[in-house]
């Protein structure tokens, strides 16, 4: 994918979407290489935190009107799924990979108008284990990890910590988003940013490359839209 990416009506260099979004051929199908089922998980202790915070981000794969999209994500209550709004442009058909290997379907429920933010609905909601949000905004300095899924392959975790908030304006954000120090990489969009005890901080969306910085829309951006239910059906075919 280039570097330079038109967003919010900016053309930015040095950033790039941490998704893969790629222009699909007839039929729309898996890439070659991008394995679906069986993907495997780093050997963590069964009761870590990093181990749980595996257990609720979700590999998110959407097949649109013009591109397939391959990402991250995290449960929420009720069989919600939080993920990138460019993760899932013009969804036909959405697939969620869980960390044991099953593979449920989910309908896209509302996007953000304002923020890169999607929410998805399993059909199947199960025993799926949940994400917990912080309320308290991230502190310059504060140790936290990533976890997503780059390149559609297993689960990474990656620990970090965040540099500071910077202006979300010119990224199409409504407000400041978190600049945090962690290794993030394609396909990890919409996947969480959490603290040292498993709580979700901000929802990755972006990678500064030339720096190799991430960025986040922070928690209480998504807990507004949440309360406000200030999301719109995702755009058709």
């Amino acid at each position: 994918m280039s570097s330079r990416l038109r967003i919010g009506g900016l053309l930015l260099a040095g950033l790039a979407l941490a998704a893969c979004v790629e222009p699909p051929t007839a039929p729309l199908d898996t890439p070659a290489g991008v394995e679906t089922e069986g993907f495997e998980m780093p050997e963590v202790a069964a009761t870590s935190v990093e181990r749980r915070a595996q257990e609720v981000t979700v590999r998110v794969r959407s097949l649109g009107c013009e591109q397939f999209g391959l990402g991250s994500g995290f449960v929420l209550a009720d069989g919600v799924v939080v993920t990138n709004r460019h993760v899932i442009e013009q969804p036909r058909e959405v697939t969620v990979n869980t960390w044991d290997g099953r593979s449920l379907a989910a309908e896209v429920t509302g996007v953000a108008t304002d923020t890169d933010l999607a929410l998805l609905q399993l059909e199947d909601r199960g025993d799926l284990p949940v994400a917990e949000l912080r309320t308290a905004p991230v502190e310059r300095g504060e140790e936290v990890f990533a976890v997503g899924y780059p390149g559609g392959g297993p689960a990474q975790v990656s620990p970090g910590r965040v540099l500071g908030m910077v202006d979300g304006t010119v990224l199409g954000e409504p407000a400041e988003v978190i600049r945090v120090e962690v290794e993030i990489s394609l396909g990890s969009s919409g996947g969480p940013l959490l603290d040292r005890d498993g709580l979700v901080v901000g929802v990755v969306f972006a990678v500064e490359v030339d720096a190799g910085v991430g960025l986040a829309v922070p928690v209480e951006t998504l807990l507004e839209r949440l309360d406000a239910g200030e999301l719109v059906a995702p755009g058709v075919c």
